[in-house]
């Protein structure tokens, strides 16, 4: 009997030994997710304060449907704008470059692959996760999108001009640009890898319309963007 209890004491204290390693092994690793948790508050914090934010894009220009006859093209562009808590409100540019992939036909008939595109307008983004270094936003814009073509002649007359001079009279005009509104939605990611510059990727949906008097062939279509962005902005 009096070996069973030496055997059960001395069972007993490396299990003990090894109960006390275990709890402050198990501290140990709360403390150091404690202390990791309060670096990326100020952090996460420092994402949201920014109130002057830039931004530098480099991408592509992915035309749909009959627009495709325009081809995919570099663009180059860029943002300047406000953060305030979960949104962003940036003033947004890109311009795009090099010919068409196929001719088309001018209102004089002339055949021509000469392409010069941009946009500008307002852009809101709306941060709907942020886990670490990492953000993904929601956004939304608005603003004017421009088609150069070379110059040619076309005849765009109002009402008011035809009813008092007849579509013939109505002097013929020149132009080189064509104009449509820009409706764009989609999503950016940034990693933010110090606490006020970031790396991001942004793909958007833009629904534009190109036909015009300016030109015969149809151009109706969309298109896709998707831009690599480094960027950054100014602490309070």
């Amino acid at each position: 009997m009096k070996n069973l209890k030496y055997l059960i004491i001395i069972t007993l204290i490396p299990l003990m030994g090894f109960a006390q390693f275990f709890s402050k092994e198990k501290l140990t690793n709360n403390e150091d997710f404690e202390v990791k948790a309060q670096e990326l508050e100020p952090f996460n914090d420092s994402i949201k304060r920014t109130k002057v934010h830039w931004d530098l894009a480099i991408g592509t220009f992915i035309p749909t449907k009959n627009a495709n006859l325009i081809g995919v093209k570099p663009t180059f562009g860029g943002s300047v704008g406000l953060i305030h808590k979960q949104m962003t409100y940036d003033l947004t540019f890109d311009v795009r470059f090099t010919n068409t992939k196929m001719e088309y036909q001018l209102a004089d008939g002339t055949m021509t692959n000469h392409y010069l595109g941009g946009y500008v307008g307002i852009d809101i983004l709306r941060d709907i996760w942020t886990h670490n270094k990492n953000q993904i936003l929601l956004l939304g814009g608005i603003g004017l999108d421009m088609f150069e073509i070379v110059p040619g002649e076309y005849r765009d007359p109002t009402f008011l001009e035809t009813l008092l001079f007849g579509d013939d009279r109505v002097t013929i005009e020149e132009s080189t640009n064509i104009f449509s509104s820009n409706i764009n939605i989609g999503l950016m990611y940034r990693f933010y890898y110090n606490r006020k510059n970031y790396f991001g990727i942004r793909y958007k949906y833009n629904i534009v319309n190109y036909n015009s008097r300016k030109i015969l062939t149809d151009v109706t279509g969309n298109f896709h963007s998707i831009t690599l962005s480094f960027g950054g902005g100014i602490l309070d």
